[in-house]
């Protein structure tokens, strides 16, 4: 899984019936911008070429223009101009780059948690386990065919974690794989898993409201893990009935390079991906 930085959290976070409508505007503008800044470009560079065709004619004697010092000065600000041009253009493709690469990372990340949400018909651990890997193709399918040669596989990935305070519903990562009767198979698994991140959900009945401690818990619980296993969390679940308004604006806020998709769920069907 890629990991996005530096994050735009001005609106990254937004989740809307017309969110891609909003950003295609907004990518649309970027390359309007750049096609304006191109044609001041090939203007300048025209310009350029037409001086040294003049140059080329005023040295073979066909005509005359100016002295040469001041053609050279000319020639050298035209270049100077060029340059300019071209950094500022460069400095624009690169934001617009990364814009869209972290468009591209919402997107995504709104895509798994509606997916999850809608795939949530119980609060329960079995339902969060198989609404993600129906909804996560990176690690479903090897992991529907891990589970499917023994149904008792299944029961490594529910209430894991490192110590007795740090207890996941959820945990599907590459240590929880048995060897035994896999071979590669399992080694696929693990390799996917490797590849994707850890998974971690946790379901939040009581209190029946998640408050930032709530979300702070978890968080904490979810880097310690991190740091204890060496691993990268790719995606963080936290669901509950319900979620204050407090919480979820410390939530759209947060990000680590530890975690790359933290995304809170609200039942039922109302989804926050931050």
């Amino acid at each position: 899984m890629k990991i996005f930085d530096n994050q735009d959290n001005s609106d990254l976070n937004t989740f809307s019936p017309t969110l891609i409508t909003t950003y295609s505007q907004k990518a649309v503008y970027s390359i309007h911008s750049i096609e304006r800044i191109l044609y001041v470009l090939l203007s300048v560079l025209v310009a350029f070429a037409l001086l040294v065709f003049i140059d080329t004619a005023a040295v073979k004697g066909y005509i005359k223009f100016l002295p040469e010092d001041e053609y050279d000065i000319v020639l050298s600000l035209i270049a100077f101009i060029a340059i300019g041009i071209i950094v500022f253009l460069l400095r624009i493709i690169l934001n617009t780059r990364k814009k869209l690469d972290n468009w591209a990372y919402v997107f995504e990340k709104n895509s798994i948690g509606s997916l999850i949400s809608i795939g949530l018909s119980n609060l329960d651990k079995k339902t969060l386990f198989f609404s993600i890997i129906e909804n996560i193709g990176e690690i479903g399918e090897p992991i529907k065919k891990y589970i499917s040669k023994n149904k008792d596989n299944i029961d490594s990935f529910f209430d894991q974690g490192i110590s007795k305070d740090i207890v996941f519903d959820v945990l599907i990562d590459g240590d929880k794989i048995m060897s035994k009767d896999g071979g590669d198979d399992n080694d696929f698994v693990v390799n996917k898993l490797n590849e994707y991140g850890t998974v971690v959900g946790k379901i939040v009945t009581n209190p029946d409201t998640i408050d930032t401690n709530e979300i702070k818990l978890f968080v904490r619980s979810v880097l310690e893990y991190s740091k204890a296993t060496s691993k990268y969390v790719g995606l963080a679940l936290l669901v509950g009935n319900d979620i204050t308004s407090e919480a979820m604006d410390y939530a759209k806020n947060y990000s680590n390079k530890s975690i790359g998709y933290l995304i809170i769920i609200e039942k039922p069907g109302i989804m926050n991906s931050v």
